[in-house]
């Protein structure tokens, strides 16, 4: 008899070794690490992080798991909740090459997972690539000639993808055999959750917490005797056909599997705080900015074409908050026309409500085309007549133009400063650098914890 396809995927998981992992998977999975605790330390600062910290908190669970910028620490599910959710609440996260933000749910369960075993830096690296290979080859049959089954059906694949994975590496790092790591996947993927239109608000950032928690429960679960489908990918009414709206069959998630995306492919780094639907066109943007400078006074009308395929992740035409500031194409180049950047201070509500921004967004003008290239073009007109144009099919940030060490590390100053002084960012940025050096991932969990008010 033929194997399944989560049992293929679960003996792969089982004999990953470190030394399998190719260069560079490690190097990014360090600089992930960086990217996305900076990005999560800031998701603390609003009400996402706060609140769930304090949720935590009131359930007195007892771990040695680091909950960021909190003093006391908590079980493992409940510290990869708060962090991950905390890591996408700003929409700062990285972007997988496709669709889905998947380095910021990995990098909060490897650690809280990695701290509650022991884990060495290596474990923990391991662990985060297998979960991330798990993911991409999991997406596979949500892949859709014009983007992703899942988002064009509303659902949010943050909140899907991510658990099955996330119970693969917990599995993986726990030492599970292949029969439990099969039911560790079985048991997360009924956990699989999320929808678009929480966009905006706090429970778009709980879906990747959601994952992440629910991703660790399962190994910890099935390791005590829990029981769960040990063949969850396959059948008619598996995985793979129910994610794909019964379009494909799972054979497509073993295509290319070990090959190590991370590695080999990587994914964007994002400068611009907000969704990766604006990114082409705040980066053209930014170059007429930089090479023509004005004033929003001499600014008549922005227009900005973009593909069609995006606008529906962009519905907010006059945000006022921060967080509906994020999904607006009008905002997020007014944004880059009032500061030449798009970076964390820029999506707060105060800077959305600024009466110079409330006042320009009404003279962008957004046009998506269903035809024609696939990139951003925006035309800046001038009150004198001037008249400026760029275009942009990919952003900085993305691997084949990637941030430089500076960028990566200055964008987890601007996050992180908030929440640590100089010197413990310093640290945290050093144990990071080392991450794959570290006899114990705890080490990086301390330098992490911060007392804060009422702590």
């Amino acid at each position: 008899m033929s194997k399944t396809v989560t049992e293929v995927l679960a003996e792969w998981v089982v004999s990953t070794r470190y030394e399998d992992v190719p260069a560079p998977g490690p190097a990014r999975v360090r600089e992930r690490f960086i990217d996305t605790l900076g990005v999560a330390c800031a998701g603390m600062s609003v009400s996402t992080g706060r609140i769930l910290t304090e949720w935590v908190r009131q359930q007195g669970a007892q771990g040695p798991c680091t909950v960021l910028g909190a003093s006391f620490s908590t079980s493992a599910s409940y510290a990869a909740l708060a962090n991950a959710a905390a890591g996408h609440a700003l929409e700062f996260d990285d972007i997988h090459v496709g669709s889905g933000h998947f380095a910021n749910p990995m990098t909060a369960a490897t650690l809280a997972f990695g701290e509650k075993i022991n884990a060495s830096g290596q474990d923990v690296i391991l662990g985060w690539m297998v979960g991330y290979e798990i993911i991409t080859q999991t997406a596979k049959v949500t892949a859709a000639p014009g983007g992703n089954i899942l988002l064009d059906r509303g659902w949010f694949n943050q909140g899907f993808l991510p658990a099955i994975a996330t119970a693969a590496a917990a599995s993986r790092m726990a030492g599970l055999d292949v029969m439990r790591t099969r039911m560790a996947m079985g048991h997360a993927a009924s956990t699989m959750a999320g929808m678009l239109k929480n966009r905006g608000s706090d429970t778009k950032g709980f879906a990747a917490g959601n994952a992440a928690m629910h991703g660790i429960m399962a190994a910890e679960l099935v390791a005590l005797g829990f029981t769960a489908n040990d063949e969850i990918m396959d059948g008619d009414i598996g995985v793979a056909r129910l994610l794909s709206f019964e379009t494909r069959g799972p054979e497509v998630m073993l295509d290319g599997l070990g090959k190590w995306t991370m590695a080999t492919v990587g994914s964007t780094l994002r400068l611009h705080a907000c969704c990766g639907a604006s990114h082409w066109a705040q980066d053209a943007l930014q170059k007429i900015v930089q090479a023509h400078p004005f004033s929003h006074e001499q600014v008549a009308a922005i227009e900005v074409e973009f593909p069609a395929m995006l606008h529906q992740f962009m519905p907010y035409s006059r945000p006022q908050t921060g967080l509906e500031g994020k999904y607006s194409m009008e905002y997020a180049l007014v944004a880059i026309a009032l500061d030449g950047r798009a970076g964390l201070h820029q999506y707060s509500d105060a800077a959305v409500q600024r009466p110079e921004a409330q006042a320009m967004m009404d003279r962008v003008v957004v046009v998506p085309k269903s035809d024609g290239p696939m990139q951003s073009r925006v035309v800046v007109k001038l009150t004198n007549g001037e008249t400026f144009e760029e275009s942009a099919n990919r952003a900085h940030g993305n691997p084949s133009d990637p941030l430089t060490n500076e960028e990566v590390a200055g964008k987890f100053h601007e996050c992180a400063e908030g929440l640590m002084p100089a010197e413990q960012r310093a640290r945290v940025l050093d144990l990071c650098a080392r991450l794959d050096q570290l006899t114990n991932v705890r080490e990086l969990g301390q330098a992490l914890r911060i007392a804060r008010a009422g702590d």
